[in-house]
């Protein structure tokens, strides 16, 4: 069976290569980049052949083909994320038409391309000599790639919902913090054989705890997951994606201060639009709005205590205190052995009503959450619709953009040619005239000859 499949493999693949050669002697260059582009926003919208097809083995020997075939760092890191999101597509399809037997397939597809994704983009991203540009989209790409539909987070199964939510985590913190990491530190890490998936886990661990970054990489290689050291260390995994967010939505928020000071309207609205992703981000990671406050104010009880330490007493004046404090409890004591039993009896009833109410708070405390939770939930699908719209939006202005470059090439080119039709019949009549006056010279000294 497997050399059937094989040899079918060998097969479509060689088609695949016979038809791309012939494409690319009819194409030129500026029309196969198009091509290219088109492609590539069909794949993330189209899932193509899903796992109930028979033939989608050939779909995935293609991409491996591809990897194979493809050297170039961020050629490679565009064709994993378009692979991540061919998974994500196939996972929403499979979803939709209720094949949950393919699922845990797709999930699995979804973060080995995803954890070799983030390698290749923060390999990208870490070098010093490529374009900023191509740096700050491939980030951007991967982030892109943590974001899952809810209804595909639920048909992850329990057992691997962890490693889910780890790996999403992991690769969003990647997109965020490599760019941001001394090189010369990445480099030390990467000659110990660590993935830059580990690397940032051990500088981010390490700077929020009190642990060194060689005792997290021993963590690390005892096998031990994301989750797990920070649970160690006690460190909930929230505290560091909400540091990432708070320093991220800070910078965009400054950029978009600048950006409405000079009027840039398209950075305007690329920026709203990454503002209102980042809060879609916030609640797919369970980071609300009030976790992005800095908690560095010292509590009251604390300052309390602070100013107790620090205040200077005699021995003397501490005795006198502590008899002082002693006969006020023996007070406390005598007149609480003589209260009433009318007292005690309000105190109990007292009591009673308390729970009661406490009950009741309870009771709209729970309400209150759930109709918090509805409305995060309508947030998020508003927010993800506000997205939907503005992609839609700019789509729509880069085709008619588009379109209004090519009637004006079309016009200059044939204004072109009218100037070239008027020169060349100009130089036609110069030469005739030219050639007049030559013949009638020839004539008058032939006629001075003779």
């Amino acid at each position: 069976m497997k050399i059937k499949q094989l040899c079918i493999t060998s097969f479509f693949v060689a088609g695949v290569l016979f038809t791309t050669n012939s494409v690319y002697a009819e194409v030129d260059t500026s029309q196969l980049n198009e091509i290219e582009d088109l492609n590539n926003e069909d794949a993330v919208q189209n899932a193509g052949l899903t796992p109930d097809n028979f033939f989608y083995f050939l779909d995935q020997a293609v991409e491996n083909l591809q990897l194979l075939l493809t050297t170039n760092s961020e050629k490679e890191s565009e064709l994993l994320l378009q692979i991540v999101a061919e998974r994500l597509s196939e996972s929403e399809q499979m979803v939709d038409e209720e094949q949950k037997e393919h699922m845990n397939e797709l999930i699995e597809e979804y973060l080995v391309a995803l954890e070799k994704a983030q390698e290749e983009v923060a390999e990208v991203v870490s070098d010093e000599q490529a374009a900023d540009d191509v740096k700050e989209t491939l980030a951007s790409e991967l982030e892109d790639a943590t974001t899952v539909t809810e209804e595909v987070t639920e048909s992850v199964e329990e057992e691997k919902l962890v490693e889910f939510e780890e790996k999403q985590q992991e690769a969003y913190l990647v997109a965020n913090v490599v760019k941001d990491l001394d090189s010369e530190k990445v480099a030390e890490l990467r000659a110990q054989d660590l993935g830059f998936g580990q690397i940032v886990k051990v500088v981010t661990l390490a700077e929020e705890s009190d642990k060194t970054e060689e005792e997290i990489i021993a963590l690390i290689q005892d096998g031990k997951g994301f989750g797990e050291i920070a649970k160690e260390l006690n460190i909930h995994p929230s505290q560091i994606m909400r540091k990432v967010m708070a320093k991220k939505e800070k910078e965009m928020e400054l950029l978009l201060e600048e950006a409405n000071a000079s009027g840039d309207e398209e950075a305007i609205t690329q920026l709203s639009t990454s503002l209102a992703n980042l809060d879609i981000k916030k609640l797919d990671f369970n980071v609300s709005e009030a976790e992005l406050v800095l908690e560095n104010e010292p509590v009251e009880d604390e300052i309390i205590e602070t100013e107790v330490v620090s205040d200077e007493t005699t021995q003397d004046e501490a005795n006198d205190t502590i008899v002082e404090s002693v006969e006020e409890t023996e007070n406390e004591l005598i007149e609480a052995t003589t209260e009433k039993t009318e007292e005690t009896i309000e105190a109990a009833v007292e009591k009673e009503e308390i729970e009661e109410e406490t009950n009741e708070v309870s009771k709209v405390a729970t309400e209150v959450a759930k109709e918090e939770k509805q409305a995060a939930k309508e947030e998020k699908a508003r927010l993800k619709e506000l997205e939907k719209e503005a992609k839609e939006q700019a789509k729509e202005e880069a085709k008619k953009e588009k379109e209004r470059l090519k009637v004006l090439e079309k016009e200059a080119a044939e204004q072109a040619r009218e100037e070239a039709k008027e020169a060349r019949e100009k130089l036609k009549e110069e030469k005739k005239e030219q050639a007049s006056k030559a013949k009638e010279a020839a004539k008058g000294k032939q006629n001075k000859e003779e």
